[in-house]
C-alpha cells in the first residue's frame, strides 16, 4: 500500500499537481486530506481534464478543505475535498435521510461522504440554474467537488464575517432575494446560511451548499427560519432595518 501511495504521488507530480513540502505547516493538511482513495480520485479528474494544477488550500473547514487549481485554459477553479478519515459522517447521515432525494444509499462512512459530495454538487446546480449567485458547479467524483473559483487572481473573496459589506442594506436585500429564489425557484433551503457562508465580492455570493435541502424535507421550515434568524441578526448589528424573521418567513412561503 505504501509503495502504491508513493507511486500515485509521483504520477500526480508529473501531472503538475504540486506536492507540498514535508517541513511546512501545509504538509499536515496534505497528510490528512490526500489519502490513497482521494489521490486516485484526483488522478482520475486530472486525466478527464477537469483541472490541471492543484495549489495550496484557500479554506480549511471542519469537514473539508478547498484548494485553488488551474484548468487547461488557465482558469482558476476551486477543488473541495471532503476528508474521508475525519468527516462527521454521522451528522451527514442525519441530514441526508431527511432529504427526499436521498432515501436510499449505503450507510458506511465512505459512501455517506460520497453521497454528501454528490448532494452538494446537485444543490449548486439547482441554485445556479435558478439564477442565485453561487459558485458554478463543474464536476464531482467520490469525495471531490470542483466548482468556479470565486475571487481574483487565485485569491478568494473574503467571507462576510471578516469583511462587512460596504453597503449593508443593499447586501441584505440581495441576500434575502437569494433566499427567496432558492426557495421558490430552486426548491431549496440553504440550511447553514450565516456570515460564514457568504463571500463579499462585487455582489454577495452564497457558498457551502453541503447542508442545503429540498423544501420537501420535513425539517425545511425550521431550517429556513434558522437561516433568516441568522441573516437578520447579522445585519441588525450593522444598523439595517431587516424586519422580523417570522415576517420574512411568511413572505417567502407566501402565507
Amino acid at each position: 500500500m505504501a509503495a502504491d501511495f508513493e507511486a500515485l504521488l509521483r504520477k500526480l507530480e508529473r501531472r503538475k499537481i504540486e506536492r507540498l513540502e514535508k517541513d511546512s505547516e501545509a504538509y499536515k493538511i496534505l497528510a490528512d486530506v490526500f489519502d490513497h482513495p482521494t489521490l486516485l480520485t484526483l488522478y482520475h479528474m486530472v486525466n478527464r481534464g477537469i483541472f490541471e494544477t492543484l495549489y495550496g488550500a484557500v479554506s480549511t473547514g471542519k469537514e473539508a478543505n478547498i484548494f485553488c487549481a488551474l484548468d487547461k485554459q488557465g482558469n482558476y477553479v476551486a477543488v473541495k475535498i471532503y476528508r474521508l478519515a475525519t468527516s462527521d459522517f454521522k451528522t451527514m447521515y442525519r441530514y441526508l435521510v431527511g432529504d427526499p432525494r436521498f432515501r436510499t444509499f449505503h450507510r458506511d462512512r465512505r459512501r455517506i461522504i460520497y453521497t454528501w459530495t454528490s448532494r452538494e454538487f446537485k444543490n449548486l446546480q439547482r441554485a445556479y440554474e435558478a439564477g442565485v449567485s453561487v459558485p458554478r458547479p463543474i464536476d464531482f467524483e467520490n469525495n471531490v467537488l470542483v466548482m468556479e473559483f470565486v475571487g481574483e487572481d487565485g485569491v478568494s473573496y473574503p467571507r462576510m464575517k471578516d469583511c462587512r459589506p460596504k453597503k449593508p442594506k443593499q447586501a441584505f436585500e440581495k441576500l434575502l432575494d437569494a433566499v427567496k429564489a432558492l426557495y421558490k425557484k430552486a426548491k431549496l433551503v440553504h440550511a447553514d446560511l450565516s456570515e460564514y457562508n457568504v463571500l463579499v465580492g462585487p455582489e454577495p455570493v452564497l457558498i457551502d451548499f453541503s447542508m442545503a435541502t429540498d423544501i420537501a424535507n420535513p425539517m425545511a421550515n425550521d431550517l429556513l427560519m434558522r437561516d433568516l434568524t441568522k441573516l437578520t441578526r447579522y445585519f441588525k448589528k450593522l444598523g439595517v432595518e431587516t424586519g422580523e424573521p417570522i415576517e420574512l418567513f411568511s413572505d417567502i412561503k407566501g402565507e
